[in-house]
């Protein structure tokens, strides 16, 4: 096991898009117990990991915790880590100068702020408690505080947003020189306000062409800028794409700490307890956390290696996938393959089978097919 998930399901508030495991905290004695619970976890599955190459912080915010309890963590890994791409997300609205600075002398040496938008109206639509304002200063005080990988992620597609409106956002991210972006088309996750808003006719989805328009500038004007997409959703200079999220494109292994956590190794998948509460009760009566378990027949483990690995712009090492199967993707479902090669969707030599920039628009609506 060499890549390592943190999850503080902990935030300011929820955001009306959300379906994550995340809870806005009521108190701070409830960072505190959790924190303590996150720390005795990880204690007792110490000889579950070695080497860890990269360490990624989610939520939720990681950053509504104070850095002492960030750093318990920190120190439970740190014997295993020196090397390591240690990422954590933030809200643009729970950062100082004085926490990133301590934050990049424990270790992290990257940085993912949770921008979405520049436009405050659209902001506040979607129930984000940051200003764009701030999200500006956050990325200047991560500068100043030593991150050189600092990464944005932004929501397109959204209610009310015109072309003109994400080209403006594209502008104002790109004048900052990120070293990342990630851009995510808005979806309506069930159990979100958003989604509530849209059933009772509060708000118009943004139309399926606009939305494509807008990926597709996006994706022009990132590469312009010299960000390479390397996912369909992801875009880096060189030497600075996710290397923890890589991982889970190539369904590598990798272990998940904390409420709602999710673990995968071999063939084996679980995830924790999603409640935070009853997540740190468990740990704290000696029990291991895990909520939901399952193993992967060959088949899913197939399914799943293809569908993540397509969604790379430089798909699928067939070497790796041979050795990992025992035989070739292209022998799974041939008709299709052919098929997509045929309408200019796929393509592949002896060394890697990967999707088109056409066959990447459809990617999820192909994956069905190989289902």
């Amino acid at each position: 096991m060499n890549s390592v998930y943190i999850h503080i399901p902990f935030c300011l508030a929820k955001c009306h898009y959300c379906g994550f495991n995340s809870v806005p905290l009521e108190k701070p004695a409830e960072l505190r117990d959790y924190f303590q619970a996150l720390s005795r976890e990880i204690k007792n599955c110490r000889d579950e990991f070695n080497d860890l190459k990269t360490i990624y912080f989610g939520g939720g915010t990681p950053t509504i915790a104070p850095v002492h309890l960030i750093e318990t963590i920190v120190n439970e890994l740190r014997p295993w880590s020196l090397k390591a791409e240690v990422t954590i997300e933030a809200n643009p609205g729970t950062v100082t100068l004085e926490k990133l600075i301590s934050l990049r002398r424990m270790g992290f040496n990257r940085l993912s702020l949770g921008v979405q938008s520049f436009d405050d109206d659209l902001l506040k639509q979607i129930g984000r408690v940051h200003t764009a304002r701030q999200a500006v200063q956050a990325f200047e005080l991560g500068s100043r505080a030593g991150f050189t990988n600092i990464g944005l992620d932004l929501i397109y597609a959204l209610p009310g947003q015109t072309l003109k409106d994400w080209r403006k956002d594209l502008s104002q991210a790109l004048s900052l020189l990120p070293r990342h972006i990630s851009l995510y088309s808005l979806t309506y996750e069930k159990n979100t306000e958003i989604r509530k808003q849209k059933a009772e006719g509060r708000i118009t989805p943004c139309d399926e062409e606009t939305e494509a328009d807008m990926y597709l500038e996006a994706v022009e004007k990132l590469d312009q800028a010299g960000l390479k997409r390397y996912e369909i959703s992801n875009f880096a200079h060189q030497g600075f794409c996710s290397e923890h999220n890589i991982n889970y494109w190539q369904a590598g292994d990798y272990l998940g700490y904390g409420a709602g956590a999710h673990s995968h190794q071999g063939r084996r998948r679980w995830s924790n307890i999603k409640n935070a509460k009853l997540y740190t009760r468990a740990v704290n009566q000696g029990k291991r956390p895990a909520a939901f378990r399952e193993k992967l027949s060959p088949v899913q483990q197939r399914f799943e290696a293809l569908f993540l690995g397509l969604r790379m712009t430089r798909g699928i090492d067939l070497k790796r996938y041979g050795l990992k199967f025992g035989a070739s993707p292209l022998e799974h479902k041939p008709q299709v393959w052919q098929q997509w090669k045929k309408q200019g969707w796929a393509e592949w030599n002896d060394r890697s089978l990967r999707l088109t920039a056409k066959g990447l628009l459809l990617a999820d609506s192909l994956a069905v097919e190989l289902a």
